[in-house]
């Protein structure tokens, strides 16, 4: 049986260095998606309040079937660009890919049924994103990702006290507080 070559105390750091960056640069890239939907969303939100509340157009849903198709698109370009760049990938990113896939799931699904029952979908897609966001987190460890998931939460509940034409304002307040916010301190994180 052969002696597998050992390393010295240096390169042992080194090789725990380069992994800890490159697992925080990993956590770091994470920022995109949450910038991407935060300004969607956020925009999507608050022109279709404006839409319902200040003019007569029909189609005030319209800044949703634009927008939420350009996430879906940037974010699967961008998913599949990082994959091609990577050589490996984490436990810890395979966990978050499968989260958000299952909760972009659940965000259609959620959307579908409250349509089918013609009620607004705001409460059920903020408590979801909520949860995805403080479970993110938690995982990466990083603070204001796990405020931003419990303020999600917040205003999930917060929008069962508001008028219904209300909803869209608070969505678009909650997107910026619970993913913008805290995606652009992760981006720009140590």
């Amino acid at each position: 049986m052969e002696h597998a070559e050992q390393l010295d105390p240096n390169e042992s750091l080194n090789i725990i260095a380069k992994a800890i960056n490159q697992t925080r640069n990993n956590i770091k890239d994470q920022s995109f998606y949450y910038i991407l939907w935060g300004w969607l969303i956020s925009i999507a939100s608050l022109a279709n309040f404006i839409l319902i509340s200040f003019t007569e157009f029909q189609y005030a849903y319209l800044p949703w079937l634009v927008l939420v198709p350009i996430g879906w698109v940037g974010s699967i370009w961008y998913s599949v660009k990082a994959e091609k760049s990577k050589n490996y990938e984490t436990y810890f990113e395979v966990f978050l890919k499968y989260l958000w896939i299952v909760l972009g799931i659940s965000f259609i699904v959620a959307v579908f049924i409250s349509i089918s029952l013609q009620i607004n979908p705001t409460t059920f897609v903020l408590l979801l994103a909520g949860i995805g966001t403080l479970v993110s987190g938690l995982t990466m460890k990083f603070k204001p990702l796990s405020i931003g998931g419990i303020s999600l939460v917040f205003f999930a509940v917060a929008t069962l006290f508001v008028d219904s034409s209300y909803m869209l304002l608070i969505n678009s307040i909650a997107v910026v507080t619970g993913y913008l916010i805290p995606a652009y301190l992760l981006k720009n994180a140590n």
